[in-house]
């Protein structure tokens, strides 16, 4: 969800996902993702990031997709209303 959202934000180009065991990501008790937001080792990506406007495409990206994330898990989730037995 935070991929997509950030590809509708910046329209950059889709490297995919692969998910790996890095450390800060592996080792939590709560959903975790790492974005690479660009490469400073890239002319391109390093002209991108130096502008305001599209590190706020960035963050607008992966916030509109945590947001989503959250109303899927939302609904996932029976409410405790419906789940306490009645009297």
């Amino acid at each position: 969800m935070v991929e997509e959202a950030l590809l509708g934000h910046t329209k950059a180009m889709n490297r995919g996902m692969r998910p790996e065991p890095f450390y800060v990501i592996a080792n939590v008790r709560h959903p975790a993702i790492l974005v690479e937001g660009g490469f400073l080792t890239n002319t391109d990506d390093a002209g991108k990031l130096g502008r305001a406007v599209y590190r706020d495409q960035l963050a607008a990206g992966i916030a509109e997709g945590i947001k989503r994330y959250r109303e899927v898990i939302r609904r996932r989730q029976p409410s405790a209303a419906a789940s306490a037995p009645e009297t």
